[in-house]
């Protein structure tokens, strides 16, 4: 039996550390490193460290649509990319029945979903009222992101606005909507380089995030021709840390369809910090099988702390994508046949997710 060479557990400086920059509950790092939550000494006393109480202000929370919630209240497993609402044409109407998609969820709560992030926002036309019917009809907690998705997308009155601008009303926008991420954030397909506005938007969001705490989930074009260069993930790595963001605080998106079953690139992401995301399982570019060997290739040099798994659902289903569950109940399963053991499944699918999604609010 294969065992991944990294368990859940956490290190007590990982964990201190992840507690200073807003990335996990006081609970969640007791659970995770067995040991009280951090000690601290007033200044200048060489006394024994006292354990102190944090501010309310200064414990991690993850922002749903209806509440902010500990990072503990969620039990199940979190799916951080996924779609309740999205329209990107006329055409596309599989989440326009909104009865479907709530009925959807209560089926992938039995399969063990807790907790769901829309990755739309209105250059998508996702639908918000449709978000806050799934998290009032079913069990699961439901977390909205927003942001913009890529160039030909974009509301036309961006290119007049500086990035500075652009981050103010994405502040704004989730302060009133509520919102618990920034995502899908995006780049053109099949171009070698992110457009001039796209970087302008990226370097908006991530003052958006730096100014407010929350964490951003990217759309990387890999798959989607043979012009798009396997750096991009850590361009769009480079675009966000130039402006303040903590790469634990990013996901590069769309990394299952870089087609490299070594994971080089990969590698280097999860290296610096960043959550690689594998959110287009089951089906897509790459098929099942190869990402089940990239994916073993990023456990082996030690990055299971730094993958997530989603499926970038939009209600169409298929074979390979029965639902919203897919990626409990189709692709999880190939993970264990491929010998991960049970612990790392449940650190790639409850762990991580809710250490993404935790964060500190901070004053706009």
């Amino acid at each position: 039996m294969r065992k991944s060479p990294r368990s859940s557990q956490w290190t007590r400086r990982e964990a201190l550390h992840l507690m200073g920059t807003g990335t996990a509950g006081l609970g969640f790092i007791t659970a995770c490193t067995g040991e009280p939550a951090p000690l601290s000494s007033s200044p200048g006393n060489k006394a024994a460290p006292t354990e102190t109480t944090p501010s309310p202000h200064q414990i991690p929370i993850i922002r749903t649509l209806l509440d902010d919630i500990s990072p503990d209240d969620i039990t199940g497993v979190t799916l951080f990319h996924e779609h309740l609402s999205i329209k990107l044409s006329p055409q596309m109407t599989a989440t326009d029945d909104v009865d479907n998609i709530v009925q959807e969820i209560k089926t992938a709560a039995m399969e063990g979903l807790g907790c769901i992030v829309d990755g739309g926002h209105p250059d998508m036309s996702r639908d918000l009222e449709a978000c806050h019917r799934v998290a009032n009809e079913t069990n699961v907690h439901v977390v909205s992101a927003g942001g913009y998705y890529m160039e030909r997308f974009y509301p036309p009155d961006l290119t007049m606005k500086s990035d500075d601008q652009i981050a103010d009303d994405l502040v704004d926008e989730a302060t009133r909507d509520r919102l618990g991420a920034f995502g899908e954030i995006g780049q053109t397909s099949d171009v070698a380089e992110m457009t001039p506005l796209e970087r302008k938007v990226f370097r908006a969001v991530g003052k958006a995030h730096v100014r407010s705490g929350i964490p951003i989930f990217t759309h990387n074009a890999y798959g989607t021709g043979p012009n798009v260069t396997p750096e991009q993930g850590l361009v769009q790595l480079d675009v966000l840390e130039s402006v303040g963001v903590d790469p634990r605080t990013v996901v590069i998106g769309h990394a299952c369809c870089l087609d490299d079953s070594s994971a080089s690139v990969l590698k280097q992401i999860a290296a610096r910090g960043a959550f690689v995301g594998f959110d287009r399982v089951t089906g897509g570019r790459v098929d099942d099988p190869q990402k089940v060997m990239t994916i073993l290739a990023l456990l082996d040099a030690g990055h299971a702390d730094r993958l997530l798994i989603s499926s970038d659902y939009i209600g169409r289903r298929s074979p390979e994508r029965p639902g919203y569950g897919n990626a409990i109940t189709v692709f999880a399963p190939l993970l264990r046949d491929a010998g991960v053991n049970e612990e790392t499944v449940r650190q790639i699918l409850h762990d991580n997710p809710r250490r993404f999604l935790a964060f500190v609010p901070r004053a706009a």
